[in-house]
């Protein structure tokens, strides 16, 4: 029975040992300057598969409940899916209507103040707070991050709009 136990006590030990030393490769951060996001999204545009080397996703979080519209803010990320790295690209905030074609009181002095774009689906950015190194108006009009803005925007907010 003795020897049955310095065995066990053995195993635990190496086990233990074995299990906690680093035998991963370290990887670099994900660096954007050389990366060509743009020339990315257009290749996935008129591809029918998507990248397998890079994500695009958005996220969302709410800001204000207005009467008529929500204030969110959207963050779009690019995520190398290799070693799951991601850097933010652009940031905005956008009222988003309860209905596409409200217009309330509120609303109007909102987008009043910023350069007035509206998506497809009536949500328009408020100001001009972009944080990031590319413009969000410009890469949300690619079909892959649009999709995943209204995808983001629906979960947070309970909506069912389609893109």
């Amino acid at each position: 029975m003795r020897p049955l136990k310095k065995a066990t006590f053995f195993a635990v030990i190496l086990l233990g040992l074995f299990s906690f030393s680093k035998s991963e490769k370290t990887i670099t951060p994900l660096n954007l300057s050389n990366i060509n996001v743009l020339e990315i999204l257009s290749h996935q545009n008129y591809q029918c598969r998507p990248n397998s080397d890079y994500l695009f996703y958005v996220e969302t979080k709410l800001l204000k409940k207005s009467r008529g519209f929500n204030t969110i803010n959207a963050k779009i990320f690019l995520m190398d899916r290799a070693s799951r790295k991601s850097n933010l690209l652009a940031s905005e905030n956008i009222a988003v209507p309860f209905h596409k074609e409200m217009i309330s009181l509120d609303y109007e002095t909102a987008i009043r103040d910023s350069e007035m774009i509206i998506f497809e689906n009536g949500d328009s950015i408020v100001g001009n707070s972009n944080s990031g190194p590319y413009c969000f108006s410009e890469l949300i009009k690619n079909e892959i991050i649009y999709n995943s803005y209204i995808s983001a925007t629906n979960k947070l907010l309970g909506l069912n709009r389609s893109w």
